[in-house]
């Protein structure tokens, strides 16, 4: 059987508008709005308009997320453009249909985001039909099973009729215009909360449904989505009705006990202050007992009594005395005695005034002869009130008294006649008033001090903006209300435009004007209530052409007894100047010039007032002379000669975006003051900076120059300058030492001794800045040298160095830019003869024993020009035996002494590579000399008569033993107790680790000089006549030849060309050395040879 359409509950959407009907569509829209903003709060979000708000689709978002308890998903945060606002709202829209299974239909974003009402409130009534009133519901079974299929109107509708049996409930708009439905509603969810709705009248509409929407708030927690006032409204519609409605079936059932109503009487709405009063109080119910609050305007309770006046404890009498003018509020509470719980009883509150007795408000208790000066009498609710005045002389004057615009007060007025004290005289009921009589002083009129630049007859220059200042002699009249006037005519009649303001700290007047015309003669007038005050004449200059300038606190303000500093810049000008101090006291000016073309200056007042400073150059006023301050009264406490400023370094030389921080420590001053920093450029224009008080009296201030011209940092604590100020800074452009380049052959190379070279130091893209260069060569003697500069930010330099060695261009002495030092440049100056092929042998072991013979081996070319010469020690000159050989020189020596011996080996005066050698000579007793090594060496019995070596070839490629040669004199025949060796040519064998074993009679220690092109040579000694294998192992395999069997025979039997004195010059290895060797190995720091 085919099922009955099931009705979407989202389908029931807002009808159409009808135009006619504004009430009602104000009633939805502020309805619909509530509801959304309902939801919006838990999400910390409102809004104020439905129309445009939804706009941007972020409160739509939010609105989603908290209805559906999910996340939307990811959107945009920040809408600046319409493209964004449509992806938030179809973000929101599709949500709603595909995550939610709401059917939205008529409406897509491009409809919210351009602010289409009728749509927008569609959209919301379609949310509120699903969450509000679909959702959560329990759908009712027809009789044969299926779920019976409602509209959400019926459905609510339905669920009301059950919980108002006795009501005729047919609609939501007529049935919930008088309260008594929704009162009935209210009491069902809540019984006991209006018990009385049945007694309600229909004609009081009003009260009623605003008791019901109370109570329904308070103990349902049903938001008022709809004002009491529109719920009545005839034109309401049923959507407004339901969306309020809507909440009553998710609310949990309470229940209200019954309520206890109390009834106050004989209780006088107005109150006399301190006055005891008594009232009376009733209770409806048995089993109660009344707790009464009495609260004072200021929220304070009062202290009562309570007594009973009847048995059964429903009548009382409450006695207090009120203690406060103003509301008195009365409150009444019962308690249970039975089950101690307390509830209000809101409608038994009372709300009384507290008022005083009669008295005299305040008044101006001074005034200047002729002004009339106001009375008024307030809380005189009764009876009569009279006046009298005596003046200083003992006239009376009996008042005329007025009655006032509201009740108990009185006013009358008074003409002050004459100086002095006047005694005012005030009674109610022929009482005199508390306080009376009152005071009242007379004061002469026109008592004021006008000063300021801008009275004064000359050094007021065209443009300058000039002040005057108007203050009050009398400490207690208020300048501001006293109606004084400024004016500035000049002498076609015509008035200057006038600016002022009220200093409130000082309680001073301050007039400005500005002349536009020069030369000219101005008349200024100060005028009080349109009376003339003062007059001025003021003659006005032309514009001056110098650039000198004054600044600092001693042209502003200054405190009696401290110095007041001022700072006099020349800006190159070369002008007389004189000073001038004109004032109360008599204060003679101090001068002190300083380098950089300006001049601090100070002078100390004695006595406070207002002062006049003129600054003149070549007789004539400079820029904002003369400067007219005030001078006031010391501070008690105040040091400000206390104050220290550091982080300022007058001396140097700061850079253009250099951060400059300084300090100002004003612990020590006495008192709790901020600092006043003004930085200024030779302009006196103002200079921003940071400022900060980092722990309290230490303030840290932050500067970084924008141009580089002198900076003036001015410090005062008080008004006065703190020692030191005004500081002086020295700012140039900014510099990149980094960007300075030096190249050129002079370093970058070949640089030869004798030869004339150069280099050159572009400092074209490093910024302004001195250049200063020094070279010394590697004996610290200074190097001549020739600057030219190229006119273009480069600098060529030009030097000869004298000898060869490590040149250094370095700190201190070498480049400096802009102050700031360079690295070192090191400089490797080369002989301008080869002496490359010169070398020496016979050195690889630098240590000998005393009295036994050296021997080395110089090879050389050309032997007429090589020098040989050996020091001992001591410092003298050693005595050796030098032969010519074919290749050059054999060279033996015995040394004498221990110690270090140096070899100088020179070609043409020019050291040769290395050179000079150092030799150490050893003590024979002492551990390592060669005759030590020999006792050392002694086999002990069961000892191996293996000796091994292990060595590494540096090459490059695989390792490739067959590669590997090996030849020369260690091959043998040998000689028993004579040095020998074989060379192990590595050069094309690749890399890899070469082991070197000798086996034989005894055991034969090995040592290894490696030549650093591949080829090592093995040196070593057979103690005894026997057969020896050597073998010579290349990354773990034999070499070509290895082992080799090699004779040793007795030392009788060699041959007598081989003896002599080489047995006296015998040497015992190392029985272990380990070395890198090959091609690219890394140099043996002491090379040793065979001897």
């Amino acid at each position: 059987m085919a099922q009955p359409k099931r009705l979407d509950q989202e389908e029931e959407v807002v009808p159409a508008i009808r135009h006619e009907d504004a009430e009602w569509k104000v009633i939805q829209q502020n309805t619909f709005t509530r509801w959304v903003n309902n939801h919006l709060q838990k999400a910390g979000e409102s809004i104020g308009s439905l129309e445009t708000e939804f706009s941007d689709g972020l409160k739509l978002i939010a609105l989603a997320q908290v209805l559906s308890q999910k996340q939307v998903g990811k959107f945009n945060k920040k809408v600046a453009f319409r493209s964004q606002k449509l992806e938030n709202v179809s973000l929101a829209l599709n949500f709603f249909q595909n995550e939610e299974n709401i059917k939205i239909i008529n409406i897509d974003s491009t409809h919210i985001v351009d602010h289409n009402k009728k749509l927008i409130l569609g959209l919301v009534w379609t949310l509120i039909l699903h969450y509000s009133i679909s959702m959560g519901w329990i759908q009712e079974k027809r009789e044969d099973g299926q779920d019976k299929e409602e509209t959400p109107k019926q459905k609510l509708l339905n669920w009301i009729r059950n919980r108002l049996p006795g009501l005729p409930i047919s609609n939501f708009t007529s049935d919930w215009n008088d309260g008594v439905a929704l009162g009935a509603l209210v009491n069902s969810m809540a019984p006991g909360a209006l018990e009385d709705w049945e007694n309600w009248s229909p004609n009081e509409a009003l009260e009623n449904t605003e008791k019901a929407m109370k109570s329904a708030q308070d103990l349902l927690k049903v938001a008022p989505l709809i004002a009491p006032a529109e719920m009545i409204h005839p034109e309401i519609d049923e959507m407004s009705v339901m969306t309020y409605l809507s909440q009553f079936p998710a609310t949990k059932p309470v229940i209200v006990k019954p309520k206890v109503h109390a009834t106050i009487s004989n209780l006088d709405k107005t109150l006399l202050i301190n006055e005891p009063k008594e009232f009376d109080l009733k209770l409806s119910r048995d089993g109660y007992k009344p707790k009464v609050s009495i609260k004072d305007a200021d929220g304070h309770d009062l202290h009562l009594g309570m007594k009973k006046v009847d048995e059964q404890a429903t009548n009382y009498k409450i006695k207090f005395t009120p203690t406060k003018v103003g509301p008195l509020n009365v409150e009444v509470a019962a308690t249970d005695v039975h089950t101690f719980e307390t509830q209000a009883i809101p409608e038994a509150s009372v709300t009384c005034q507290v008022v005083p007795i009669a008295r005299l408000l305040e008044y101006s208790k001074t005034a200047k002869v002729g002004d009339t000066v106001k009375f008024t009498v307030a809380d005189a609710i009764e009876g009569p009130v009279e006046a009298i005045i005596v003046d200083p002389t003992g006239k009376e004057h009996r008042m005329v008294i007025l009655e006032g615009s509201a009740p108990g007060v009185h006013t009358f007025e008074f003409t002050v006649p004459t100086t002095g004290l006047h005694s005012v005289n005030v009674f109610h009921k022929k009482i005199p008033l508390t306080g009376s009589p009152f005071p009242l002083r007379g004061k002469p009129k026109n008592a004021f001090k006008i000063w300021g630049r801008g009275i004064a007859p000359e050094g007021i220059r065209k443009n300058d903006v000039v002040g005057v200042h108007v203050e009050s002699l009398d400490p207690e009249e208020n300048i501001a209300n006293s109606n004084a006037s400024l004016e500035v005519v000049r002498k076609d009649g015509r008035v200057l435009p006038i600016s002022v303001d009220y200093d409130e700290d000082t309680s001073t007047l301050n007039f400005e004007y500005q002349p536009k015309e020069a030369p000219e003669d101005l008349e200024v007038v100060v005028k009080v209530g349109g009376e003339k005050v003062e007059s001025h004449k003021v003659h006005v200059a032309p514009l001056s052409s110098s650039k000198i300038r004054a600044f600092g606190p001693g042209l502003e303000g200054g405190i009696v007894n401290e110095p007041c500093v001022f700072d006099v810049e020349m800006n190159g000008e070369n002008k007389d100047l004189s000073f001038a101090v004109e004032g109360p006291s008599k204060a003679e000016i101090e001068c002190n010039e300083r380098p950089d073309g300006s001049a601090v200056l100070s002078y100390t007042p004695t006595v406070a007032g207002v002062y006049k400073v003129g600054v003149l150059a070549d007789g004539e006023h400079i820029q904002d002379s003369p400067f007219v301050l005030r001078v006031n009264d010391g501070v008690p406490g105040l040091k400000p000669s206390a104050t220290r400023v550091t982080g300022i370094d007058e001396s140097k030389v700061y850079s253009v975006g250099e951060k400059i921080p300084f300090r100002v420590d004003t612990r020590l001053c006495g008192v709790d003051l901020v600092p006043k920093v003004e930085i200024l450029d030779p302009s006196l224009d103002k200079i921003s900076y940071g400022a900060r008080e980092i722990t309290p009296g230490i303030f840290e201030y932050t500067l970084i120059p924008e141009h580089a011209v002198k900076h003036k940092i001015d410090v005062s604590v008080g008004g006065v300058s703190v020692p030191g100020a005004p500081f002086s800074l020295k700012v140039k452009e900014a510099t990149d030492a980094s960007k300075l380049r030096i190249y050129g052959p002079g370093v970058e190379g070949p640089v030869y001794s004798k030869e004339p070279t150069r280099f050159t130091i572009d400092a074209t893209q490093a910024g302004p800045g001195a250049v200063e260069v020094a070279l010394a060569d590697d004996h610290g003697e200074k190097v001549d040298l020739d600057v030219l500069d190229n006119q273009d930010g480069s600098f060529t330099v030009k030097y000869t160095a004298q000898r060869p060695g490590a040149y250094q261009v370095s700190n201190l002495l070498n480049v400096v830019f802009a102050g700031e030092e360079i690295s070192p440049i090191a400089i490797n100056v080369k002989p301008n003869v080869d002496v490359s092929g010169i070398r020496v042998e016979g050195l690889e072991n630098a240590v000998v024993t005393v009295n036994v013979e050296k021997e080395i081996h110089v090879f050389t070319t050309d032997g007429e020009n090589t020098r040989i010469v050996i020091t001992s020690p001591s410092g003298r000159v050693v005595e050796a035996i030098i032969e010519s050989t074919p290749t050059g020189f054999r060279v033996r020596f015995t040394p004498s002494e221990v110690g270090n011996y140096t070899i100088d080996v020179t070609y043409q005066d020019i050291p040769i590579e290395k050179s000079p050698f150092t030799l150490e000579s050893l003590d024979p007793n002492q551990p390592g000399s060669s005759e030590q090594d020999d006792v050392d060496m002694e086999q002990e019995p069961g000892e191996s008569t293996l000796a091994e070596a292990e060595y590494v070839v540096c090459g490059s490629g695989p390792a490739r033993a067959d590669l590997v040669t090996v030849s020369g004199p260690g091959l043998g025949p040998l000689v028993a107790q004579r040095s020998t060796y074989v060379s192990i040519d590595t050069t094309n064998a690749g890399f890899g680790d070469i082991d070197v074993y000798v086996d034989g009679p005894t055991r034969t220690p090995l040592h290894c000089v490696d030549n650093q092109d591949g080829i090592l040579k093995m040196c070593f000694t057979p103690k005894q006549p026997g057969l020896y294998y050597l073998r010579v192992m290349f990354d773990n395999e034999h070499v070509p030849g290895s082992p080799f069997q090699i004779v040793a025979v007795a030392a009788l039997l060699g041959s007598p060309s081989l003896l002599g004195a080489e047995q006296k010059r015998s040497k015992t290895e190392s029985p272990y050395s380990s070395i890198s060797s090959g091609s690219s190995s890394t140099p043996n720091p002491n090379p040793q040879a065979c001897t």
